[in-house]
């Protein structure tokens, strides 16, 4: 066996995993079940939510060892479930390594659709004013507000703005796109129900649930750091639509 492909692959496994929002255990889980394959006396795995370190090692070999460190991390169910689909196909005997290896590769190289951000984005905040028992107008206004936002997250992403920025700018384009409509344009509809549902993709709940399972399977670690995480994302939300909506009632 190729061990070297097989920790670049486990490696690629877990950097995609984990910077598409999955559970520490999960990814620490999903990588020593491939590194298992090598049947070498020791193969470890130790991640935390910002990187990882994996290692292969034998008297027949001369150690292997890998350290990654995640920079950036967002939700993105879909990529994690590939993920795991293609884990247990190769535990499973049912794909080789090479083909492993080739099927990870072009997932991590598939490159983002904004549009489709863009598109859903607004579909899920006009969803959740719904939810919430909005009117007509309120629905188109929140679907505006959330499109305002996630332009202004694209924006960030592409200029490297710090996540917390990021977050706090797009919460105040929020608030300023409804109080523009529902003040200054007069139209129809509460400010509540359209802040409300337009901030809510920006809400951290799986950051939240994850840290639930991390230190209920005893990452502590991971538990406390995705609780701060989650904490300081909900900060940045508050503080935004704060200081959007402050600065437009003084106008």
């Amino acid at each position: 066996m190729d061990y070297k492909l097989l920790l670049d692959t486990a490696v690629m496994a877990g950097e995609i995993m984990l910077e598409s929002g999955a559970e520490t255990y999960r990814v620490e889980d999903t990588m020593h079940r491939m590194l298992s394959l090598s049947q070498l006396k020791t193969s470890q795995v130790f991640v935390t939510v910002t990187g990882f370190v994996a290692t292969l090692d034998d008297p027949s070999i001369h150690s292997m060892t890998v350290v990654r460190r995640i920079n950036s991390r967002g939700t993105n169910l879909d990529k994690i479930h590939q993920i795991n689909s293609i884990s247990r196909r190769l535990c499973g005997g049912q794909l080789t390594l090479e083909d492993a290896f080739h099927q990870i590769r072009d997932i991590k190289r598939r490159p983002p659709t904004p549009q489709a951000c863009l598109l859903s984005t607004t579909v899920v905040t006009a969803a959740f004013t719904m939810t919430f028992g909005g009117t007509f107008w309120e629905i188109l206004i929140a679907a505006l507000a959330g499109f305002l936002m996630a332009v202004c997250l694209y924006i960030c992403k592409r200029f490297h703005v710090q996540s917390f920025l990021s977050t706090l700018l797009s919460a105040a384009a929020v608030s300023v796109c409804a109080f523009l409509c529902t003040r200054i344009l007069s139209m129809p509809g509460s400010l509540d129900p359209i802040v409300i549902g337009s901030i809510m993709p920006l809400v951290p709940g799986v950051a939240i649930t994850n840290a639930v399972f991390d230190t209920l399977n005893g990452d502590y670690l991971s538990g406390v750091a995705r609780t701060m995480e989650a904490f300081v994302t909900a900060a940045a939300v508050a503080i935004g639509i704060g200081i959007g909506l402050g600065l437009l009632q003084r106008i």
